[in-house]
């Protein structure tokens, strides 16, 4: 990072080379590292920076819209709002305004609809076919996977699928990828020139501006998700469906100065539960903000099939979670990050409000004491595959439920094994919360789901209570060996889509299996961050020492003007056809 109030510089190659390297084997779990690191913890050998974090300042905020499925229109709507409010001045802000009165979780009319569809479809499948089994949370009759909420359960073989579904949220935000000489026809008179972003251009001289520099190729609005290491975007390799729509941005690799081939390149498809990408691997810098990852391998999209990439709005999707996720061994986006040493400290923070859908934020390298309150807790995570951290308890009131995540066999055992209090031999399966922006809701699976649905039963929200629909209750372990508690209201697991006194609500559950490699396991999404502030921490950059920080979300008038303060140069999302 370059010295405050320097231009950052980027190497322009004359000469593109490469050679063909075999795929490097993706990392996985280090087991004896890992279980060292944990017990020197437990046995109380830590500073209080491993369980909480000290509060640096992030390197830079990128603001995040959250797409509900309303419409290309609701979304410029509300991006235009964002840009027209303005922010609070800070004499205004020298306390904390009270948040608002709290209540349930809202989310679009086309998000409810799904849930409950999802909900409905699974419950009465489960009821009518009596021979059916549940068998690791799915739906099993005669040995075949059986079909529900119009999709096929996904193959685990994929398990690491960004959901494009209206059931999800999409956050996106804007990123920079390729480079560009600019004014264009400008001749460089050494290899090292000023970038120019977005924001940096706005502010830059006019004398920086004729002076010849670099730009990005293109700006493309991404999702960004910590469930998957899926990195693509939207090329002028697409002549048709969606991604060729003259309003999005495509990226040209031919325009690029840093672009390169991929060594061994073949060509890429994915599965996005009702639609799919194909297209053929490329090498190229990606920047946002302050930072850049040079050398970026991503997958250029060609084709894309199925109705919702006409839904949402986006051009490219970027992953943040672990290498052994990584198809090919290719490096994830998140280590580019560490291999560049691109933001200082190797960890990012999530922030989400949960009534404003302009209003969220993802930080580079550090975090913002406005949009938090008390400590951010430390969790490790036990396998780097998800970002998952051990799940010691799951209550609905005063009821232990977590030992419904297993088949009834090992139910069974996993029961025994408790009533013997033996000491773990390996053997025991260690419940996982996984912690993924790419889902909405919370989730559970098999008899947990079914028991779920039956006792936090949908129903007008007027009526429910703390009787009928008690606290529920996450436990996970810190790094130092410590259970802590998050416990939610019916406020914050219930949700509704319309105001009045005949609104039903309906729990924030859906039915996600988990796969058996990496289970057992329940997901918190994005209804659970918009509660809680959470930092993404990879340490030194090995996975072991990977980590997530927990923290209680501020919504008020303070966090929102320090977002509008923090983003105020970068742009809001429009097409080049709106007038927004």
């Amino acid at each position: 990072i370059d010295p405050p109030g320097q231009r950052r510089r980027c190497l322009i190659p004359m000469t593109l080379t490469f050679r063909c390297h075999p795929p490097q084997q993706a990392l996985g779990l280090h087991h004896v590292a890992f279980f060292s690191f944990v017990t020197l913890l437990r046995a109380g050998r830590q500073s209080a920076e491993d369980i909480f974090h000290a509060g640096h300042e992030a390197v830079h905020v990128t603001r995040l819209h959250r797409y509900e499925h309303e419409g290309i229109s609701s979304l410029i709507e509300a991006e235009a709002r964002w840009k027209s409010e303005a922010a609070t001045p800070a004499i205004l802000l020298r306390s904390r305004a009270h948040p608002k009165r709290q209540a349930f979780v809202r989310v679009s009319k086309v998000q409810e609809a799904a849930l409950k569809a999802h909900q409905s479809a699974f419950m009465e499948a489960a009821r009518d076919l009596e021979d059916a089994e549940v068998r690791d949370g799915r739906l099993v009759q005669d040995g075949k996977l059986i079909r529900y909420h119009g999709v096929e359960v996904p193959n685990e073989n994929h398990p690491a699928e960004t959901r494009l579904t209206s059931l999800e949220s999409q956050y996106i935000g804007q990123i920079g990828v390729g480079s560009v000489l600019s004014p264009q026809g400008c001749q460089p008179s050494g290899e090292s020139l000023i970038y120019l972003g977005p924001a940096e251009y706005l502010n830059a001289t006019e004398e920086e501006k004729k002076a010849c520099h670099v730009r990005d190729e293109s700006l493309v609005w991404v999702v960004f998700d910590t469930g998957s290491t899926n990195i693509w975007v939207s090329s002028v390799l697409c002549d048709k469906g969606p991604c060729a729509q003259s309003q999005r941005s495509r990226y040209n690799r031919t325009n690029s100065r840093t672009y390169l081939p991929a060594p061994c390149s073949g060509i890429l498809q994915i599965e996005f539960g009702t639609g799919r990408i194909t297209g053929p691997e490329a090498i190229d810098d990606f920047h946002i903000g302050p930072f850049s990852v040079y050398k970026q391998t991503f997958g250029m999209i060609q084709s894309e099939e199925g109705r919702v990439f006409e839904e949402i709005p986006v051009e490219g999707i970027l992953g943040l979670a672990f290498p052994a996720m990584a198809a090919n061994g290719i490096r994830p986006f998140v280590d580019g990050i560490i291999e560049n040493k691109a933001i200082g400290r190797n960890e990012f923070a999530f922030y989400f409000s949960p009534d404003d859908v302009a209003g969220n934020a993802i930080f580079w390298g550090g975090v913002d004491k406005a949009f938090y309150t008390g400590d951010i807790e430390f969790f490790p995570v036990v396998e780097p595959y998800y970002w998952a951290v051990e799940l010691r308890d799951f209550k609905i009131g005063n009821d232990s439920l977590l030992h419904l995540l297993l088949p009834e066999e090992e139910d069974m055992a996993h029961e025994s094994h408790k009533s013997r209090k033996q000491k773990s031999s390996g053997k025991a399966p260690i419940f996982k919360a996984i912690v993924d922006t790419g889902t909405t809701f919370f989730t559970a699976q098999g008899q947990l789901y079914k028991e779920v649905m039956k006792r936090l039963s949908a129903q007008t929200c007027s009526s429910i209570t703390e009787q009928s629909h008690p606290n529920i209750t996450y436990t996970l372990v810190n790094t130092a060996g410590q259970t802590r508690e998050f416990v939610l209201n019916n406020k914050q697991y219930m949700l509704h889509s319309v105001e009045g006194d005949g609104a039903v609500c309906s729990p924030a559950f859906m039915m996600i299996q988990v796969p058996a490699a990496h289970g057992p396991g329940m997901v918190l999404g994005e209804v659970f961050l918009r509660i809680f502030f959470a930092v993404f921490d990879r340490g030194s950059g090995k996975v072991e020492e990977a980590r997530l920080g927990l923290a209680q979300a501020m919504h008020d008038t303070r966090a929102k003007s320090r977002l509008k303060g923090l983003t105020a140069n970068q742009p809001v999302f429009h097409r080049p056809d709106s007038t927004s």
